[in-house]
């Protein structure tokens, strides 16, 4: 390997951008890239509900380390989701 594909390398690996939206990019590059959940129909979706869940106070933190945990199992997301997501007063 040269020198200069070692720096390439390197450059490309310590210099990833950060999330251009935050936490709610990184649990829907989980739920819907990766894991496909089919409650969001895309990745805007996704982000919508993501956005309003952390509007309302939602512990995005701890949701997205849930979503992760759940491994893609479509009901312990569901539960991450009804554990750290917006609560309804209704």
């Amino acid at each position: 390997m040269t020198i200069v594909t070692s720096l390439f390398l390197w450059l490309a690996v310590g210099c990833q951008p950060e999330p251009e939206y935050g936490i709610c990019e990184d649990i829907c590059k989980e739920v819907y890239t990766t894991c496909q959940f089919a409650a969001y129909p895309s990745f805007d979706s996704c982000l919508e509900g993501c956005f309003y869940n952390e509007e309302e106070g939602a512990d995005m933190n701890a949701q997205y380390e849930c979503f992760q945990e759940a491994a893609c199992d479509t009901f312990e997301i569901v539960e991450c989701e009804n554990t750290y997501g917006a609560q309804s007063d209704d």
